[in-house]
């Protein structure tokens, strides 16, 4: 009897000491397990579209930096997303935008992808990973709609299938449609009363 209560205790030990453990460490999820609540956002001046996880990125932070769009972030802002347009007014190919405006060496890629229609790069910076990608228009006349991610890189796993979809939704709406939305759906976007 005091055999199976001695190996009670150690195990009742063990399990405090797993549970004290995880209690300091920082969520690694950053919530990204929690109902993502995808919805699209659309920029009510540009027409740039994109699926997004509204229940992950809960705050908007502004306009980007450039271009016409919104930011988002986390609520601990730790992770953010930019959602932005900008004019091609070089008419620039994916591959000459890069040339000329990449601010890194792309040495420090850790993925690129170039195709006449886009690019997506992808890599470190300190202790964060960044995404970005612009997809550029037909005949290279018009608006490069872009996003730019950035998260933690121990968190990297739990963001891929984040990012990917994302990525893939990124696209062009016509503004001039006036298509009344539901906010569930389309954040951004002006709903017009019939």
């Amino acid at each position: 009897m005091s055999r199976a209560r001695a190996i009670t205790c150690v195990l009742a030990a063990a399990a405090a000491l797993v549970t004290a453990g995880r209690a300091d460490t920082p969520d690694r999820s950053g919530g990204i397990g929690r109902d993502p609540d995808w919805r699209t956002y659309v920029d009510p001046d540009r027409g740039t579209a994109v699926e997004y996880p509204a229940g992950i990125f809960s705050a908007q932070a502004g306009a980007p930096e450039r271009g016409s769009g919104q930011e988002f972030r986390t609520p601990d802002g730790r992770a953010r997303l930019i959602v932005y347009t900008l004019p091609n007014e070089e008419r620039r190919s994916p591959r000459s935008y890069l040339r000329r405006h990449l601010l890194l060496a792309p040495g420090a890629l850790e993925y690129t992808r170039v195709t006449g229609h886009f690019f997506a790069i992808s890599g470190v910076r300190g202790d964060d990973v960044f995404y970005s990608r612009c997809n550029f228009p037909d005949r290279r006349r018009g608006d490069m709609r872009c996003i730019f991610l950035q998260y933690p890189e121990r968190e990297t796993k739990a963001w891929d299938t984040i990012v990917t979809r994302i990525s893939l939704s990124l696209r062009g709406e016509s503004i001039s449609a006036g298509m009344a939305s539901s906010e569930r759906s389309r954040i951004g976007r002006h709903s017009r009363r019939r």
